[in-house]
């Protein structure tokens, strides 16, 4: 495995970010959907507070996410979809959403993904989770992160 030169303290607004698409749920007419990210509960219980994402760097993602596995049965890895953390960062200022709602991109690297990272969205100063009951907010912002993909990348 390649060495990672990223900072594992921050994540940069310059940088780009991997969300691993599953298909066929993560994909609608070609393009991400937004149910690309929602939050899951996990098979060890825990609601995620998080939407996993991988930092670009010189790590191949086909290799790196081969041990990757669909929460939904039928899907399969299929690929991924690139995104500016400039981009996702700027979602907190969509007019479409309220005032009190804020989008991030943090670094939760792990023992096996050191570029592991997690987008972030907070609502009236609630982090959201895989509990939090779907509003409007939520639903906007998973629209605009699927608008905010690249095209899908196949392995």
């Amino acid at each position: 495995m390649a060495d990672i030169k990223i900072n594992l303290e921050v994540v940069t607004s310059e940088e780009s970010v991997a969300r691993i698409i599953f298909s066929p749920s993560y994909i609608y007419n070609g393009r991400v959907s937004p149910t690309a990210f929602r939050w899951d509960i996990l098979p060890s219980g825990d609601a995620e507070d998080y939407i996993s994402v991988l930092r670009e760097s010189e790590v191949d993602l086909k290799e790196q996410t081969a041990n990757f596995r669909p929460r939904i049965e039928g899907d399969s890895r299929y690929g991924y979809a690139l995104m500016k953390v400039a981009d996702i960062r700027d979602i907190g200022n969509s007019e479409l959403l309220d005032d009190d709602v804020a989008v991030d991109v943090l670094p939760y690297p792990t023992k096996r993904h050191k570029n592991h990272a997690g987008i972030r969205v907070v609502i009236d100063n609630q982090v959201v989770t895989a509990l939090t009951p779907v509003c409007a907010d939520i639903i906007v912002v998973q629209k605009e992160l699927a608008m905010r993909c690249g095209d899908i990348i196949k392995f």
